[in-house]
């Protein structure tokens, strides 16, 4: 990554998104505070995992996380790299423990073309991805295989 973040338009990219198994009993058990503090753990976790392989965070949702790789910063080979960080994610997640046991992700990861655009909401602005390889990876997150990697790229 050359640090030069690139201009709004249509390009190649990979598109991770993440979710948590069981978030929503979870929370419960532990209360506000500890969902919190939980949270926290895993989006650095996840967070440092990206940003190691080269990618960025776009947004944080609830337990999920929505990650990109070429979209804000040119990064060669994006697919294959997206797909180590997600195993990493994987692997990291289910290190973590709450609520008397080890935790599990989901992983959804796609490749293809996107938009990236930035979108203001009143006096909020921020810049993201959307399209078909965006729409590919969330499926693939919200598919509950909890402790896989669904990547709707392989053969």
């Amino acid at each position: 990554m050359d640090g030069d973040l690139l201009p709004d338009g249509r390009r190649e990219m990979s598109v991770l998104f993440t979710n948590l198994e069981g978030f929503k009993g979870l929370a419960e058990k532990l209360g506000d505070e500890g969902a919190a503090s939980l949270l926290a753990e895993y989006y650095d976790a996840v967070g440092r995992i990206v940003e190691k392989h080269g990618g960025v965070v776009d947004k944080l949702m609830g337990e999920g996380v929505l990650a990109t790789f070429n979209a804000v910063a040119e990064l060669e080979d994006h697919g294959p790299v997206a797909r180590r960080a997600a195993e990493e994610i994987i692997a990291e997640v289910s290190r973590l423990t709450a609520g008397g046991g080890p935790l599990r992700a989901a992983v959804g990861v796609a490749s293809g073309p996107a938009d990236v655009r930035t979108f203001s909401a009143g006096s909020y602005t921020a810049t993201t991805v959307v399209g078909g390889t965006v729409s590919r990876a969330a499926q693939a997150a919200r598919g509950r295989r909890y402790g896989s990697v669904s990547d709707t790229d392989a053969k």
